[in-house]
Order: C-alpha cells, then structure tokens, then sequence
C-alpha cells in the first residue's frame, strides 16, 4: 500500500489517496482514499475490515488483494 496523493477537506476530514496491488484479473494497480484516522489505525496494526469503515467491503477487498470490484465480477459474478 503507497500513498500517492492527500486531500485535505476540512469540512468533511482529511483522507489519503492509496495506491492499491496490481489486479491479478487486470494486473493494473487502483487507488482508493481512506480517511487520515483510518491510515493510522492501519499504522497500528489493525486489520483494513477493522481500521477502514468508510469504505464498502468490495473496496475493502481490493486494499487487501490489488482486485478491483469489477474485475471480481468478471472473475466469479455477482453475489447472490
């Protein structure tokens, strides 16, 4: 994971932009943003389904693995 940008928001809180792995279907990198208290609890040791609530578990995922929601779909279809 590599930050690759920050967008300060005060109004609605900072967040990071964050490089993600390379896709295993698509084999290109994504991006997602997560707030700064998100990063550090990241930093603390948390597990991203743990630290990372503002994001849905689809892009939970593709922190986790490099694959993109789309891209899982393709794999493996939509959930049932």
């Amino acid at each position: 994971m590599k930050v690759i940008d920050k967008i300060y928001d005060f109004e609605n809180g900072d967040k990071y932009v964050v490089e993600t792995k390379e896709c295993f279907h698509c084999k290109k990198t994504g991006t997602v943003e997560i707030f700064t208290q998100e990063m550090f609890y990241i930093h603390q040791g948390w597990k991203i389904q743990d630290a990372v609530k503002s994001l849905d578990k689809d892009f939970r995922e593709q922190m986790i693995t490099g694959t993109h929601p789309n891209c899982w779909i393709e794999m493996f279809g939509e959930e049932e």
